[in-house]
This record gives C-alpha cells, structure tokens and sequence, in this order.
C-alpha cells in the first residue's frame, strides 16, 4: 500500500510540473548597445542600437530623448544621438530611452554625459630657467578623458621635430598634458599641441610657446665688419702689405681670416684692426672671402666682405655665365656666401617655402648642392605652406657650430625658419621656428645687437603697421623677442655704428636712423632723406660710416656719416639707360 501510494505521488507532481511549463513564456526585455552609461562631446554623435528579446511578434522599440540634443531614424531599431550646437558652459546629463512596442513596460535607459567641445585655450605658459626643474600643465577645455597629447605632427620636412618642439630638456607627457624635464639652452620654444579624447574630438593650439631664461654669463660679441676695407682692392703679384678693416664688437685676440687663413693680426681698438697680407695670398687674381673671428667664449665668425685681386680696369661690363640664368623657379632675392667652404662663392636663393643652393664652380657657374632644394617648415603657425618664403633672408653661424646657416622669413607664418650649415652646403634644421612677434617677415638681419656672443635677428615687415623687431638669439637656433620699436614702414635695412659708441646701429630704407642701445633695443635717431633701398659704406674715407640710397626713380643718394649720427646729402646719381647699347651712363650733381 504504501508503495502504491508513493508511485500515485510522483506521477500526479510530475505531470503538475509539465503543465505549468506549457502555460507560460520567458518575459520580454530591451538593452542598448554601448550600453547603460556613455559619455561624449558636443560635436560628436553616439550612435544607439536597441535589442528587444522574446517578442517575436513585434520586436520594435519606440525611442524617447530626454535632455539638449536631437535623436534620429526613430522608427528603426538602431538611431543617432546628436548633441546640442549651442555651447554649454559643463557637463550635461541626457537620457535616451527604448520601449518595446509589444509591451510599453520593458524598456531600456542610456544616461549620456554630454562635455563641453573639447578645445585647447589660449594661453602663455609660464617661463622657466636653464637647468631648473620644469613642470606645467597645458590648459585644456571640454572633451572627454582620458586624452591623448601630441606635439602636432604635420606636412613637414625630414629632420624637422614636428609641428616645432618643447624646450630642449623637456619633454611633453602623451597622457597627461604636463611638459617638464630640465631645460639645457635658452630662447622661446614654439610649437602646436595637439589633444585627442576618448570620444574622438581633436582639438589643435598652434600658438602655444615657452620661455627659457638663460643664466649663462654673456661671451664675447660676434664681431661685425663694415664693407669698407682698406684697400678695397689689389693687383695680383702685388708684395707684402697692410689690410685695414673696420667695425663693432673686436677684441684682443681677434683675428682677421682671409680665405678662412688666419692672418697675422694687430688690435687696434673695438672697432679696428690690422694685418699683414703676404704676396702669397695675392698671388693670382680672384675674390677673397674677409672676416674677422673672435675668440671664445662665445665670439666666433663676423659677416663676410668681399676683396678683389685684380688689375685695375677703366670701364666694367658683364656678360651671362654659361649656366645663367639659373633654372629657380619663383625666386625672391639671393644670399651670398661659401656655403660648402671650398673657398669659392656659393648661393642661396628662396623660393617657394624652399631654399635653393647652388654651390660656386669658381668660374661663374654653379650646381645644386646636395639636397637641394631644402624645404622650409610650415608648422606651427598657419599649417599651411606660406605661399613664397619671401626676401628676408640672413646668413650667419646661428648654433656655433663654425659653419654659416641661413635665416628664411616665413612671410604667412610671422616667423623665420633657422637653418644650421653643415659646412658642406647642405643643412640641418632648428627645433623651433623665430617668431617675429606678429609680423611678417620681408626683411632679416644678423648680428650681435647685445654683445653676448650669440648672432640675434633684426626683423622688418615691409607693410603698413608693420613693426621692426629684435629677436635675441641664444646660440642653439632659439630666440627671444625684444619690445618692438615704434611703428615704422620700410622693406629694407642695413647695420653699422653711425655714431660710434661702440653699438650697432640699423638704418630702415635710409630715412630711418634707429641708435643701438647695446641690448637689442634701440632709439629714435635723426631722420634722414631721401627714402629707399640702402648700404652702408665709408665712401669718403673718413672712418665714418656713410649710406647709399636707390630712391626707386633712377638715382641714388650719397649721404655722408658726421660719426655722430648725423647723415648729410652729398650728392645724387642720376643714372640713365641707352636702350641700344645696354649700357647705364649716369652723372652726378
């Protein structure tokens, strides 16, 4: 009995069992793809997909928004979020939700944080010293962590550090924003930062910089040698003789290198010096390279002045050299120097964001260096190639490597791109770019305005509104701006100390007279007339410095130097052409 009992039990709970499964169906239910909580920015969409289990019938879903923004595609199963445009001020809470149609009831929520657009502030970040710790943080807006920083990588070219670089010493964290390190050389770093986040914004500041302060002791100037050399000129086979130079910054120990030989050197005072020419060095006819090197520290190589060994002739004429005129395509100026320092006269010519340079055969003609043409950097400025590189350009030793560089104005980018000469005519490039202060550059000058042993820039924009600027270099491609001078329109400058206190002086055009203060900043100084391309020279040969002026109408002034800074207009060159001949007779009143 008991058994049959027990058998009559589990047959009745099995069969309960089998007929309440039959009766029922697992519940509907929605999710979300990303999910439950996602975050973006404005600018940015997400996109939303809904999946509806256990409703065969009808898996639809109905979508609702609630909060800023638009939601679209609602009649399908997957839509699009679409941030508000209207700026906001921070973080904004959104709510998008989908209902099964089936049954209203089982839905799903995604909770979007909405960031403001993600952007990089303008702003200075704070200076620091040589070999003093560093650490700053860039400024960011808006955006969704984490970030991913950069020092921007665009169209640049080999052997440039992309979009400018951070100080040298100092490094920039990818992850955090935080440049820091120990700075090793001085100057004013610039460079375009560039942040990603974690819902794909890009946000780019091409205007950020640093300032390292040097404490380095200054060196010896960089001397600067006034064209006039006496004699100017001299007859092949000639003997033994003397060879005076004139300028600023000389000083005991200074050289005078002919050729880059060395010769045996008297010093005279800070702005003259004398040699002994051997019959060697003039033995056949050619140009000659003078200069004169100061000793370390700092110190090193002046600009180069030209001096003929030929035979004195009555008249000059020129006939085009078997290459020339030299293929350059779109050629703006030219500078002039022994680029490759075999002795013979090399060239450099800008063209389009380009340097063309074209190394001297000794007779007239030339051929492409290698490398040639070298690109000029961009970035950071514009990010666009600067539709010429325009007239500026100076030549000179920026990182004291003992070889001449070049300085090429980036009309577009405000700036000049620091080229630094390997000796062989080919050239390396700085890490940073020399901001001209907010104005384009259409005219460079070297020298070493404050005497610190380090080549600094004289900038000119050539444009109405236009403000000449000193920019203070630090021997490693680097600079610091000066305040600018008052507003002065020109497009062309030269440099000598017209008032002979030992500082060099800039002359804008002729008309303008600026007096060198010996720290990269100048003075107002007399004004002169009349107005247009200029050279300095001591065309009296009174040991002071005297201007030519082209006034654009066929003649040129002379305006000769008291030493005192004072200019008086000896006479003009009235210059005419013979449409026949060639020739350009002139005559002088």
């Amino acid at each position: 009995m008991r058994s049959g009992r027990c058998a009559l039990f589990v047959v009745v709970a099995i069969a309960g069992i089998t007929v309440g499964c039959s009766q029922s169906s697992p519940p509907i239910s929605v999710s979300l793809t990303p999910g439950t909580s996602v975050a973006t920015d404005q600018g940015e969409t997400v996109a939303i997909s809904a999946t509806v289990s256990n409703a065969t019938s009808n898996p639809g879903v109905t979508w609702s928004l609630n909060g800023p923004g638009t939601i679209s595609a609602t009649s399908g199963s997957s839509i699009t979020y679409t941030p508000p445009t209207t700026t906001i001020s921070g973080p904004q809470q959104v709510t998008v939700t989908a209902a099964s149609v089936l049954d209203p009831s089982k839905s799903a929520a995604l909770q979007i944080t909405v960031n403001p657009y993600l952007q990089i502030p303008s702003q200075n970040l704070a200076s620091g010293t040589v070999g003093a710790a560093y650490s700053q943080t860039i400024q960011l807006a808006g955006g969704t962590a984490p970030f991913l920083w950069s020092v921007y990588n665009g169209p640049i070219p080999t052997g440039w550090k992309v979009g400018g670089a951070v100080p040298d010493g100092l490094t920039l964290n990818g992850n955090t924003g935080v440049i820091s390190g120990t700075p090793s050389g001085g100057g004013t770093w610039y460079f375009e930062a560039t942040v990603t986040d974690a819902a794909g914004a890009t946000a780019v500041n091409g205007f950020l910089s640093v300032q390292i302060n040097s404490i380095a002791p200054p060196g010896n100037s960089v001397p600067f040698l006034n064209s006039t050399l006496v004699p100017t000129a001299i007859a092949p086979g000639s003997p033994d003789s003397s060879l005076n130079v004139s300028g600023v910054g000389f000083i005991s120990g200074a050289t005078i290198n002919f050729n880059n030989a060395p010769l045996a050197t008297t010093f005279v005072d800070g702005e003259h010096l004398s040699a002994v020419l051997p019959a060697a060095a003039v033995a056949t006819a050619g140009t000659a390279t003078v200069t004169v090197m100061n000793p370390a520290p700092g110190g090193g190589g002046s600009n180069g002045v030209y001096f003929q060994i030929g035979v004195p002739s009555a008249g000059v004429s020129f006939a085009n050299a078997s290459n020339s005129p030299l293929p350059i395509p779109e050629a703006w100026s030219v500078a002039v120097a022994d680029f490759n320092e075999d002795g013979k006269v090399d060239l450099a010519i800008p063209g389009n964001v380009r340097v063309y340079v074209m190394l001297g055969n000794g007779d007239g003609t030339f051929a492409p260096a290698p490398g040639s043409p070298v690109s000029v950097p961009s970035p950071p400025y514009d990010d666009f190639a600067s539709p010429y590189t325009g007239t500026a350009f100076a030549v000179g030793d920026f990182d004291h490597s003992g070889h001449l560089g070049l300085a090429a104005g980036l009309f577009n980018n405000l700036s000049a791109a620091i080229l630094f000469g390997n000796g062989d005519g080919t050239f390396g490039y700085s890490d940073t770019l020399a901001f001209t202060q907010g104005m384009p550059a259409t005219s460079l000058m070297a020298a070493d305005f404050n005497r610190d042993g380090n080549l600094d820039l004289f900038s000119l924009g050539g444009i109405n509104g236009a403000t000449p600027v000193t920019l203070l270099g630090y021997g490693n491609g680097a600079f610091n701006g000066v305040t600018p001078t008052s507003e002065i329109i020109g497009s062309t400058s030269a440099a000598g100390d017209f008032n002979n206190d030992g500082y060099l002086d800039v002359t804008i055009d002729g008309t303008n007279i600026l007096l060198g203060n010996g720290d990269g900043s100048f003075r107002q100084g007399p004004s002169v007339s009349p107005k247009g391309p200029v050279i300095v020279s001591d065309f009296n040969g009174d040991g002071n410095l005297d201007l030519a002026v082209g006034n654009g109408q066929a003649n040129v002034a002379i305006l000769l130097g008291d030493g005192a800074g004072h200019f008086t207009l000896a006479r003009v060159a009235h210059f005419g052409r013979n449409a026949a001949s060639g020739d350009g007779p002139c005559r002088f009143q």
